[in-house]
């Protein structure tokens, strides 16, 4: 069972668009059914999204939910981050530090991401049925 993962996002490629309500309810979805807490890593290149639109973002978002989001003006990985589910586009290349990847051309396919990463999530999280212990003992 994990306590918390870390949970890579491309930030500009969701903001203010259609897909970002949905987008931020799914990955809240999956911190509370889960019981898994989230930290989310969102991204963005230098200058694709103004001080504003961040700004904007952040207070809409801030008291809906309930994990701790980390927002950086870069793609690049520091040595101490692993990132357990990477939802990138395909035009990034791919870094060496993350358990799980989904790569998507087209900006709507983020969701189907986010429902691999609850699809993987639930299975990791799933009882496991206990055997039988075998017993070899009485063996002669």
């Amino acid at each position: 069972m994990l306590d918390s993962i870390r949970v890579r996002l491309k930030l500009s490629d969701f903001i203010n668009t259609d897909n970002e309500k949905e987008i931020m309810e799914m990955i809240n979805k999956t911190h509370n059914d889960l019981s898994t807490t989230i930290l989310l890593h969102l991204w963005y290149e230098n200058d694709e999204i103004s001080s504003i639109d961040l700004k904007d973002f952040l207070l809409r978002w801030d008291d809906k939910l309930h994990f701790r989001t980390v927002v950086k003006s870069t793609s690049h990985i520091e040595q101490y981050e692993f990132v357990f589910f990477d939802i990138i586009p395909i035009s990034v290349p791919k870094h060496e530090k993350y358990r799980f990847a989904y790569t998507y051309i087209n900006t709507d396919k983020i969701i189907d991401g986010l429902n691999e990463l609850y699809s993987c999530l639930k299975f990791i999280n799933l009882d496991k049925p206990s055997k039988r212990q075998k017993r070899n003992d009485y063996e002669d």
